[in-house]
């Protein structure tokens, strides 16, 4: 009889899987390839963002880097649709950036 001992992480059931119900809820995580961090001054997917989960935190000589409060994001995808340079994706929270 095998036992699982505290050090290993114990993920989802495969029924909670099977029900759409994992640990940490899908966010918006934005890539490397943002236009900001190629010196494009773009706001589209904080424009979008019903929740106002997106924030631009300034940068000198540059444009604002956008982020995103995991606390505040639903998940709903709208910044996806938004993004022009297609950077945006759902992923699993990360436990940063949280203002």
């Amino acid at each position: 009889m095998q036992t699982q001992g505290p050090s290993q992480p114990q993920g989802p059931s495969r029924r909670a899987l099977f029900r759409g119900q994992f640990l940490t809820k899908p966010v918006a995580v934005i890539g490397d390839e943002c236009l900001a961090e190629a010196g494009i001054f773009c706001r589209s997917c904080g424009d979008a963002c019903a929740a106002s989960a997106i924030h631009f935190r300034p940068r000198i000589g540059l444009p604002p880097q956008a982020f995103i409060n995991e606390a505040a994001c639903t998940g709903c995808g709208e910044c996806i649709a938004a993004c022009p340079g297609a950077t945006i994706a759902l992923g699993a929270a990360r436990g940063g950036d949280i203002a």
